[in-house]
């Protein structure tokens, strides 16, 4: 069963970790009575994955499949329901080399956080 895949690319095998964190954004005020009001906008999920080490043609296919605004599908830890087609943003990433040697090259595992939109 795939778990997570971004697009139609299951990228399962590459993954050691998946964590799925809801934030609430809201707006509160203080009037001057001292009454507090809370604007409640909406709900939006982090999904961090974690990628194994990976070689250089692993890394180049997975990078090239991640856009700023990306769709992504995974297994929710929390429903145990495949999610499918979830737009979300990918804000930043930090990619490190492991090992570099004559002909071969690998990446050092890495988190990836997406945003749900």
């Amino acid at each position: 069963m795939a778990y997570f895949k971004i697009g139609d690319v299951d990228y399962s095998s590459c993954v050691n970790e998946l964590k799925v964190n809801d934030s609430a954004n809201y707006n509160a005020q203080t009037n001057a009575a001292g009454d507090t009001v809370v604007d409640y906008i909406n709900n939006k999920r982090e999904i961090e994955v974690g990628i194994i080490p990976l070689s250089d043609e692993d890394m180049y296919t997975l990078l090239n499949s991640i856009s700023f605004n990306v769709s992504i599908s995974f297994r929710n830890p929390k429903t145990k329901a495949l999610e499918e087609n979830i737009n979300c943003i990918l804000p930043e990433s930090k990619i490190e080399y492991y090992t570099i040697q004559s002909n071969k090259v690998m990446y050092n595992a890495l988190t990836l956080t997406f945003i749900e939109l």
